[in-house]
């Protein structure tokens, strides 16, 4: 039997990348994907632009079942698997396909599906949400602490029947999918109520196995989807989030994925040997302080929002004031002798 190996400190630093100054703003080229057509199931990439299948990159060919995950601020990708008989939240190796456990689930209401789970960058939290494919209760919306495992049911149900993908914008706008209507919902994040956008598709969802992800450089909400008419095929899509109504990319045929997460390649942390700078807080609310950590001068600091447009926010004696900006992510961008060096930025 595989076992879940334990859980290693990640140490986050803003990385210098010449490169990265010219990709702010760059939309996703990958999905991270769990496609559970074989067994073991595989973890690797497909191109946004396609083909949809086969995996482009095979990580590993010999992955956990990876339930639903999303990255942090931070670059982290956290998912959940099922390890009988509990639910496990774990850490994702994105070069090994490993997953490094990280805390046991608790609080499912029901003994209900967790497959769903993403990070909210307006508050600094994940959310879950749980699947309901026999249909007994409808599905439930859950904050999780990733250090405990444990839920907190956010109401007392979302009033959607089986949700089987979920995910939430740059706005802290959280949309499922549900697959007994095909309908695209919106979730009140306070009360856990969902409430219908509009039909994706008529003929409703396979009831499980598909999945949401955001392109936090555009804001678009991608997703893969299976029909439940007559064969069962997966479909990769965009969403229209006013309307519910998708916009074909490709065909991604028989293959059924349980973990769809957009690859954060221009704001991931990389194993490149350059200069590192504190700055924090972060998240924060007014100001973020910047700080050598070395002799490397800093030459100039200019802050983004996750389309790449200058917020005009400026650095004045090692600080910039952002009170006055809206909450949500932002990069840093900062210009040093050895090159450009960018960090996500949570304003709260």
């Amino acid at each position: 039997m595989k076992k879940i190996i334990l859980h290693f400190a990640f140490c986050v630093t803003v990385i210098a990348n010449t490169a990265q100054a010219q990709d702010l703003g760059k939309t996703a080229s990958d999905f991270y994907v769990m496609e559970t057509f074989t067994n073991p199931g595989q973890f690797g990439t497909i191109p946004v632009a396609g083909p949809y299948y086969p995996l482009a990159t095979v990580i590993t060919g010999n992955a956990f079942t990876m339930l639903g995950g999303d990255y942090n601020n931070q670059g982290v990708m956290y998912t959940f698997v099922y390890q009988a008989p509990d639910y496990v939240l774990g850490i994702v190796d994105l070069n090994t396909g490993a997953v490094n456990y990280a805390a046991t689930v608790s609080g499912i209401v029901g003994g209900q599906f967790m497959s769903q789970l993403s990070y909210n960058y307006t508050n600094d939290t994940f959310y879950a949400i749980s699947s309901d494919p026999n249909n007994e209760n409808g599905s439930h919306f859950y904050s999780i602490n990733l250090a405990t495992g444990v839920l907190t049911e956010i109401g007392t149900g979302t009033g959607i029947p089986n949700v089987v993908a979920m995910e939430i914008d740059n706005n802290g706008i959280v949309y499922a999918a549900d697959a007994v209507s095909g309908d695209l919902f919106t979730i009140d994040i306070s009360t856990g109520v969902g409430t219908s956008v509009g039909n994706m598709y008529p003929g409703g969802l396979y009831p499980v196995r598909s999945g949401f992800s955001v392109d936090h450089s555009t804001n678009v909400l991608y997703t893969v989807l299976q029909n439940r008419n007559g064969v069962i095929w997966s479909y990769f899509n965009t969403v229209n989030t006013t309307t519910g109504a998708v916009t074909e990319l490709g065909f991604g045929g028989s293959r059924k994925y349980s973990l769809f997460v957009i690859k954060e390649d221009e704001l991931g942390v990389e194993d490149q040997n350059l200069e590192s700078f504190s700055v924090y807080p972060n998240p924060t609310t007014t100001t973020i302080n910047i700080k050598s950590l070395q002799t490397l001068a800093l030459k100039n600091a200019i802050l983004y929002d996750v389309l790449g447009r200058d917020t005009g926010a400026t650095l004045e004696n090692g600080k910039i004031n952002i009170e006055n900006l809206a909450k949500g992510m932002y990069i840093l961008q900062l210009e040093t002798e050895n090159g450009i060096t960018t960090k996500k930025i949570m304003k709260e």
